[in-house]
Formats: C-alpha cells, sequence, structure tokens
C-alpha cells in the first residue's frame, strides 16, 4: 500500500526548501500530497505545527519535527539564540554553499509571504505543543538535540498521550532541510514498526 505524506514546511520554507525531501520521499515509495487533511501521514516541521489539520481518520500519523513550543522562553530570546547558533553551521556538517543558498531562501519566502509570516510572529508564542498532543491521535515528536525552539523537558508529553512517541536525533533546527534524509529513514523506520505491531 502506497502511503500519502503531506509537508508543512516552517516559517521561512517552502517548495524549494522542502524540495530534496519530496524527492527523497517519493523515491522510497511515499506519494506527496498537498491537503494534510488526506494524507496518510503529515510531516510538519516548526512553525508548520501551527497548521495541523483536524484528524483526518484515527489511522493518520502526526510527526512534529521541533514544533516552537518552549515555555518560560520568549520568542525574542528564542531568535536570539537560533541567530547565534545557525552562525555556527560548520559544526552541524552544514556546507557553506548549502546555508548561504538556505539564508538566501529562507529571506525570499519571508518576504514572498508577509501575511504568513505575520501570522506565524503573532501566533507562536501562544503555541502550546500539550494541547496539539492531547488525546489518542498518533504523534511522533521529534527534536534535534541543538534545537532552539522547542525544549528539551518534554517529559510530561507522554502522560497527555499514549499513543504519542519521542524522539531525539542529532542536528540542529534546520536539520530538516539540510539532512532530510534523516528523516526520510525515520519515518520508514515508525512506518515498519507499526506494521509489525499490527501483526
Amino acid at each position: 500500500m502506497i502511503l500519502s505524506i503531506a509537508i508543512l514546511p516552517g516559517i521561512v520554507s517552502g517548495k524549494q526548501t522542502t524540495r530534496q525531501i519530496q524527492t527523497l520521499l517519493r523515491q522510497a515509495g511515499y506519494r506527496v500530497v498537498k491537503d494534510p487533511a488526506e494524507a496518510d501521514i503529515v510531516l510538519a516541521h516548526s512553525a508548520g505545527c501551527l497548521w495541523l489539520p483536524m484528524v483526518a481518520s484515527q489511522d493518520q500519523i502526526l510527526v512534529l519535527v521541533n514544533p516552537p513550543y518552549w515555555p518560560g522562553r520568549t520568542v525574542r530570546e528564542r531568535i536570539r539564540d537560533r541567530s547565534r547558533s545557525n552562525a555556527q553551521f560548520y559544526t552541524y556538517d552544514i556546507p557553506l554553499l548549502a546555508w548561504i543558498t538556505r539564508q538566501c531562501r529562507g529571506v525570499y519566502y519571508a518576504v514572498r509571504n508577509p501575511l504568513r509570516t505575520r501570522y506565524i510572529l503573532q501566533n507562536i508564542a501562544s503555541y502550546d505543543l500539550r494541547e496539539t498532543v492531547r488525546g489518542k491521535r498518533r504523534i511522533i515528536v521529534v527534536r534535534n538535540r541543538h534545537d532552539d525552539w522547542l525544549t528539551p523537558d518534554l517529559a510530561e508529553l507522554p502522560q497527555l498521550n499514549p499513543n504519542l512517541m519521542l524522539v531525539h536525533i542529532p542536528g540542529e533546527h534546520d536539520d530538516f532541510n539540510y539532512h532530510p534524509q534523516r528523516y526520510v529513514r525515520l519515518l520508514a523506520a515508525i512506518i515498519s514498526n507499526e506494521r509489525r505491531g499490527k501483526m
């Protein structure tokens, strides 16, 4: 069975920044779709989590990569820390050309979609991951070890949802864009485990 997947990119992301992961997903046998409500899997990165659909079916899987949730830290503090770690891109195995291209595309998407950018900046501080995961939806929360937007203190989340899985992997906040193969492999492992569990 071919699974469909929808991608919800972050604040300064779009078709160009997700092109590589879309290609890898297609090569891995997934069908990439635009409408998250129709997808078997919704893959949301960062501020893309603000656009999560209501559950389309009980079989839908939500994969949230570095959702913007850090109680006690302001958006300004997180932007400051993100700027500092972003300047250390070389420590995360990110080539200079890839980093420069990503920065240029980020500016492009921020300017090209001003209403989307403004909406995110106005609502990101009030985003509550606990409300997103509460219940029985099938959710995987992925945190890169050096993320500046998602708190490392996620111990309470599994108590809110028996179907929630926490995954910690290497990298920084934009690792999703720089090393998409990690997330395709992660999806393959999740689907494989799910299928084994149903047998």
